[in-house]
């Protein structure tokens, strides 16, 4: 079941007048309905204490304010000589649970966040080649 109710959308942005009660719980089943297809054991993971009802609240009143703070998916906007530029990820009003969201709810660190690493190359030979191993006849040992 979607632990994500209006009120908790209203608690994050504003209090929701006219239709838009409506709609927002249009939007959360959708989000919740997105989200249970990425992770179809969300509810037995809540459930079990495995992962937080306040996360998952989090992450689907994200979703949902996306579209609610940004119906017409405006990236940009000028206001001399109108210009406004929209946002392709969320252009169609469209719901959608980021790479962040999803590894934030199965526990790993987004990779955003994730440090720089260094691998130490392990030696190797090269390839010799023939035309190399007959050189090597002629060359002094101080050359090969």
């Amino acid at each position: 079941m979607n632990p994500v109710q209006v009120a908790d959308l209203e608690a994050r942005f504003r209090p929701l007048t006219g239709t838009e009660p409506t709609v927002a719980q249009a939007l959360l089943d959708d989000a919740w309905a997105i989200l249970v297809s990425q992770l179809p054991d969300i509810d037995a993971r809540m459930t079990s204490g495995a992962t937080n009802v306040a996360l998952v609240r989090s992450v689907v009143s994200s979703m949902v304010l996306r579209v609610l703070r940004n119906p017409d998916g405006v990236r940009t906007w000028s206001v001399d000589d109108y210009s406004q530029t929209r946002d392709a990820s969320v252009a169609g009003g469209s719901l959608y649970l980021s790479a962040d969201e999803l590894a934030l709810l199965n526990g790993r660190a987004s990779s955003a966040r994730r440090g720089a690493f260094s691998v130490a190359p392990a030696p190797i030979q090269p390839a010799r080649s023939a035309a190399a191993e007959w050189w090597d006849g002629y060359l002094p040992g101080y050359l090969r």
